[in-house]
Order: structure tokens, then sequence, then C-alpha cells
């Protein structure tokens, strides 16, 4: 019996296998092994590892209520409750900085008006109820940043009130994009073009850095319901929404390399991208870690983060819940719980629909050829720019910058004049300038680079640009196996 149940499981596991590389273009062979690997343990984990914390009562379910109406700026506490329905970001913007220290993305998102002004407006919500606020983590503005932001308002003076948004033609070229991915992937699930995915995985990439990047940003069209409406433009091959708010505007442009950027940690533990490294490994292995974790790293943001962030349990593989570094994590995953079940149901309708019109294995080896397109180039334009050794200040050096002059240090920009790099990459070959100004559309920041870099020269803060397209990809390929 044992024996008759071994054989059959081995049989299927043959007969799925010789399916897929029957399905697939030889160029993919060497990652259905590795996709096989961790959908299984996916698809496991319930068992293996929710079931278990189950019942030790170890998963937590957070509340709204129980995160406190106070934003804590520049050293004071605010209750902005009542500011929520007029603030011209949305209230959804507002809603996921409460209960936090949010200087930094008071001092990023505000640049066109002055911060008297602001301070001024927020006065009749300060708290004076003898509680102690927070100090902010480091010094958030100074001279160097005033000077930036005034460089931007400059920029734009006389150009319309929404001048630094994306630009009409930029929108219809993105429009056309997302028709053109759209047209490609129906005839790809119906007909199983094969020749389809190489586009698609493109044009899925396309639509994530400039369109989906600068909505969440607030910076793609001046209504924010739009805003929040686009940044979903890359489905069924972007990120999760819910999750990329959290990881990406609220922690990575906040303390980029350090402790609490939650981007440094989605590799752990095959591979760490935080300082101190956990040692280095064989160049072939590194090597082939890599190819196999950037493949995946959409599909990560798009499955496992959400996955992680509803169930709140802890990944054994590391000892951590999903983003328990972020200060205000239990109250994001409450406030977000609607959206992120909303995008998930939505991913699983896509793929009801392609086990319907192509069968449930060819379906979802079709998506993850996509996928491992657009995780490359994800990876590379997302990631390579800040992973670099030089990029990693030493904490003693830390009291010594301000905000701006951290996402200065911890950029390392390529070629930020270039149309070509700038268009293929939605702007995100000049990460310094980004951080810096997020709420102004990428597409405008090769414009600003040259005077970035005379100011950045005059105050002495070195702005970092890659001699080579090389040396760009080497310095952090060599960097995550230090």
């Amino acid at each position: 019996m044992a024996l008759e149940l071994v054989g059959s499981v081995f049989t299927g596991i043959t007969s799925t296998y010789s399916l897929a590389f029957n399905t697939v273009h030889p160029v993919f062979y060497g990652y259905v092994p590795y996709w096989s690997i961790i959908l299984t343990a996916l698809f496991l984990s319930p068992i293996t590892v929710i079931l278990p914390q189950v019942l030790k009562g170890t998963l937590t379910w957070p509340r709204k209520k129980d995160i406190p109406n106070v934003w804590t700026i520049s050293g004071k506490r605010y209750d902005l409750t009542p500011f929520l329905k007029e603030h011209p970001g949305g209230a959804h913007v507002l809603e996921r900085a409460r209960g936090s220290e949010c200087t930094g993305l008071f001092e990023s998102y505000h640049i066109f008006v002055s911060r008297d002004t602001l301070f001024q407006m927020m006065a009749k919500y300060e708290l004076h109820d003898g509680v102690e606020a927070d100090k902010p983590a480091m010094v958030y503005h100074d001279a160097f940043y005033g000077e930036l932001k005034q460089m931007v308002r400059d920029h734009f003076r006389g150009k319309g009130k929404a001048a630094h948004k994306m630009t009409t033609p930029h929108l219809c070229l993105c429009f056309a994009a997302w028709v053109l991915m759209h047209c490609l992937n129906y005839h790809m699930i119906t007909n199983n073009a094969i020749w389809c995915i190489p586009p698609i995985g493109c044009l899925a990439w396309y639509m994530t850095g400039n369109v989906m990047h600068d909505a969440s940003h607030n910076a793609l069209v001046p209504q924010k319901w739009l805003n929040r409406l686009m940044s979903v433009a890359a489905f069924p091959y972007g990120i999760n929404q819910g999750g990329w708010q959290i990881q990406h505007v609220l922690s990575h442009h906040v303390f980029v390399n350090e402790e609490k950027d939650v981007d440094l940690y989605h590799y752990d533990p095959m591979m760490t991208t935080s300082v101190p490294h956990a040692g280095k490994i064989n160049w072939f292995l590194h090597s082939l870690r890599v190819a196999w974790l950037c493949s995946s790293a959409v599909a990560h943001l798009c499955i496992v983060v959400p996955y992680g962030l509803l169930v709140g349990h802890v990944d054994p593989a590391h000892g951590h819940r999903m983003y328990d570094r972020m200060e205000n994590i239990e109250y994001l995953r409450a406030i977000l719980r609607g959206q992120l079940i909303l995008e998930v149901i939505c991913q699983f309708l896509y793929f009801y629909t392609i086990y319907r019109l192509q069968g449930f294995i060819p379906g979802m080896l079709f998506w993850m050829c996509v996928q491992v397109i657009a995780g490359y180039l994800f990876s590379f334009f997302t990631q390579v720019s800040h992973l670099q050794e030089e990029c990693f200040l030493d904490p003693k050096r830390k009291d010594e910058l301000s905000f701006a002059k951290r996402q200065i240090f911890s950029s390392l920009d390529f070629a930020p004049e270039s149309f070509f790099w700038g268009h293929v990459s939605g702007g995100l070959n000049t990460q310094a300038i980004h951080h810096c100004f997020p709420s102004v559309s990428a597409m405008h920041l090769r414009d600003m680079a040259p005077q970035f870099r005379i100011i950045c020269k005059k105050n002495g803060v070195p702005y970092k640009e890659a001699p080579s397209l090389r040396s760009f990809v080497w310095g952090c390929f060599s960097f995550a196996n230090l």
C-alpha cells in the first residue's frame, strides 16, 4: 500500500514536470523547479506554519481602534482626525501615518507649500495633553533640503498647478501600453501564444515603473481617486498595492537602507541585503540564487506579502512577522486589510480565468514566465541603485546626515540625464532625486538632474553616479555576497 502511494506520488510529479517542460520555452526550464518548490511550500503553509501558530495562540488580528489618533511631526503631537477629509492628498494618505512619527513623510511630500504655512494650518490640531512627543529620528529639515525644495518650485513656476504631475503625452503613451499589454495577454491565454510572453513581461514592468509607481506617490495625476485606481495598472502582473504602500511609501522612502527599511529583508534568509551580511558563498551558487530570487520578486510582492500581512504569522525561516520592523505595522494591517483582501481576490479570479481557458498548470506556467521577465526588470530598476556597498551609512555617522542627505547618500544614480534610461526605468535611474521629491512625477527628474547636481556640489553633498552600466550592476551583485 505504501509503495503504491509513493509510486502514485512519483508518477504525478513526473507527469506534472513533463507537462511543464512541454509547455514553456526551454529558456524557462531552470525556473520550473524553483517556482514549484516555493509555490508548494506556500500551498502547504496553512498546515505546516499557520495551524501550529493558531494552536499556540501566537497569531495577531489587529484592530483600528487599538491605535491612538496621534500624528507626530517635528517633535509635536497632532490629532488630525478632523482634517482627514480636507487633506488635498486624500484621507487615506493621512490614515496610513496615524500612530507614527511621520516627519519624513511630511517633509518630502509637501514641496510646494512653505513649512511655516503648513505648521500654522496644523496649529489648531496640536495636542496639549502633557504627553511628550517622540523625538525625530534625524534632522528632517535643513538649509540644504530647503534649497532643493526651492529648486523644484523654481523649476515648475509658471507652468500650472499640476505641472509636476505626468504630462498628457506621457499619459497617452502609458494608456497605449496598457491597452497593448491586455490585448497581448488576451491573445496569450486564449491561444497559448508563447511569443506574447516577452512583450507582456516588458509592458508589465513599463506599467509598474511609469504608472503604478508614480500613482502610489500621488504623483501621476491631480485627482487622488485616479491615482489610487491607476496604482493597480499593472494587474494581473503587478504588485499588491496594500503591501506596497507599507513597504515602499511608508518604510523605504523614509528609512532607506536602515534597519526600518523593510525592503532589505525580502530575500531573508536565502540572501541578506541588509548590513551586516550573513556571509559569503560560492559565486556560482550566488549567481543561481540571484537569478532565482529576482525571478520571483514581483510574485513575492503580489502573493507572499499580502498573505503574510493578512495572516500575521511568524515566518519560521527568520523569526519575523511580515514587515514587523515598521513602527505602526499592526495598525496598517488593520486599515489596509480590506484593500489587501480585495486585491488578493482579484488575483485569484484571474488565476481561475486562466484555469478555465488554459488549464491550471499551463496557465500558471504562462503567468510564471511573464513574472520572471517582470521580476528581473523590477529588481534591476528598483534595487540596484540602493544595494551598493557605498550606499550603506556607517551607524557611527548616522547623526551627521540630515534626511535629504541620507536619501542622496543611499542612492547610486545611473545616467540621470538619459532620455532612454529615464523612460524605460520610469525615472528610477534618478533615485536620489526621486527620494527627495516623491510627489513629483519621475518623468521630470531628468530635467532637474543638472541643477540638483550643482546644489549638491555647492553644499558638499556627494551625488553618486555610476560610471558605467557594468559597474552599476556588478556593484549590486557583489554587494549581495559580501
